[in-house]
């Protein structure tokens, strides 16, 4: 208010030097803004009255006009025109101090941090309330401590921006262990520095809900791997009988020999190597049920994917000889090594088997094949085929396969072939279905090339 009088009387006496006829009237427009839009209207008022009390001392005497009403006539005019100027000036103040109240009102009501960062000096211009109840006040520290506990640096996101390659947007506050999704745009501030802003959302309880279905899933596919080996128990069985029979005789024919005291040391060592022999590979069926019924986290390693079809194929041959299916394998040798968990696709590839296994019992024991074929799809995608010659299905429900509880069998729970698209699709692969040309259904899935 002292600037303003101080302009107003420093323009009044310059008006009384150049005189009336050289009259300053509009630049008690300026003392009168300064006054209304830093205090108000009433202050706003109240330089009107004085400019014009100042213009009327000033001419009173020295006015052209013919009658002193005239004089005072214009004085009413001009203080009109500064009152009009103050009301309409007041108005602007107070809605542009509405709008900012607004934003500031929705900012600080968001369930969301906001900040804003200098680009240049790293100095912390705003903080919403949500902010400073998850990192504190404002200042340069501010910033640091965001820095350190959301593990990043402001300067390399806008590094990032600037040069549009991808930044990290789930971070974890290592102090409180929430999750945050940052999203970050680098704009022009108020004043027209660049700044960076920060819109932190807290992703905690979603993060905290994909654990739990995440948790679910191994849960489930452990189910299902049990259910696996439970249907699988006669041929196991059967698969384990063959060599401990094996090892028996070969020990019986060792005890004979050394209790009728005729025996060569040549006979009883081949007899003992062939019994070794045997329980290595009743050791190795063992192991490689132990294996996928092993419960772990997923690790993603380069696989031989060939390999692990020799390895289910020696699992489930006993089985598809038992139904009379001749099983065919078309590997490329010269295959890369597959991104992959090998338990995991394991499972997959031991429940397409079997599921075509069943698929085939309604038709005549000479049509009954099953192929696993491996191709590289493209330099980045390895491609697997499990075909089987059953009836097949209708195109239209092809799809329908994939669905949670979609089932052909009486006695299936539908829940198989969706789990292994999961695997799948969590190794970054696909899995789908076709027609087999010859009759039957043709499972496909792709896995990602490790890379060297």
């Amino acid at each position: 208010m002292a600037l303003a009088l101080a302009l107003a009387a420093a323009i009044a006496g310059l008006d009384y030097i150049t005189g009336y006829d050289f009259s300053l009237l509009i630049a008690y427009l300026v003392p009168i803004f300064l006054a209304t839009w830093m205090i108000g209207r009433a202050a706003g008022v109240a330089l009107a009255c004085i400019a014009v009390g100042l213009w009327t001392a000033m001419f009173a005497f020295k006015h052209p006009f013919s009658h002193p009403f005239l004089f005072m006539w214009e004085a009413a005019l001009q203080f009109c025109v500064y009152i009009i100027f103050v009301v309409v000036l007041n108005h602007l103040r107070i809605a542009l101090a509405h709008a900012d109240e607004r934003f500031v009102t929705v900012l600080e009501g968001l369930h969301a941090s906001v900040y804003v960062v200098d680009a240049g000096g790293g100095e912390l211009l705003y903080l919403n309330q949500k902010g400073r109840e998850a990192f504190g006040g404002g200042g340069t520290s501010s910033v640091r401590e965001i820095e350190r506990r959301l593990g990043i640096r402001f300067a390399d996101l806008m590094v990032a921006q600037q040069s549009g390659a991808g930044m990290p947007l789930e971070m974890r506050d290592s102090a409180t262990g929430k999750w945050y999704w940052l999203a970050v745009r680098v704009m022009r501030w108020v004043d027209g520095r660049i700044v960076q802003l920060h819109i932190a959302t807290d992703i905690t309880a979603r993060k905290q809900a994909e654990e739990v279905a995440r948790q679910q899933h191994e849960k489930l596919d452990m189910t299902a791997r049990l259910v696996t080996v439970g249907e699988m128990a006669s041929v196991l069985a059967h698969e384990l009988n063959q060599p401990l029979a094996a090892i028996a005789n070969y020990n019986m024919g060792c005890v004979r020999r050394l209790r009728s005291g005729n025996w060569r040391p040549g006979e009883l060592l081949d007899a003992l190597e062939k019994s070794s022999a045997q329980a290595g590979r009743a050791g190795s069926i063992i192991q490689r049920v132990r294996e996928f019924l092993r419960k772990r986290e997923l690790d993603l390693a380069p696989s031989d994917l060939s390999g692990m079809i020799m390895d289910v194929a020696g699992l489930i041959r006993a089985e598809a000889g038992r139904h009379a299916i001749d099983l065919r394998l078309d590997l490329d040798p010269r295959l890369p090594k597959a991104l992959a968990d090998g338990i995991m696709i394991k499972q997959v590839l031991i429940n397409l088997v079997r599921n075509a296994i069943e698929a085939m019992q309604a038709v005549p024991a000479e049509q009954r094949e099953l192929r696993i074929h491996s191709s590289a799809e493209s330099p980045d995608r390895l491609h697997v085929e499990v075909a089987d010659r059953g009836p097949g299905l209708p195109s239209e429900l092809t799809e329908n396969l994939f669905r949670p509880f979609f089932t052909t069998k009486a006695d299936g729970m539908g829940m198989g072939l969706q789990i292994c698209r999961s695997i799948i699709e969590f190794h970054g692969g696909r899995m789908w279905a076709t027609a087999n040309p010859g009759g039957g259904v043709v499972i496909h899935f792709t896995l990602v090339v490790a890379k060297p």
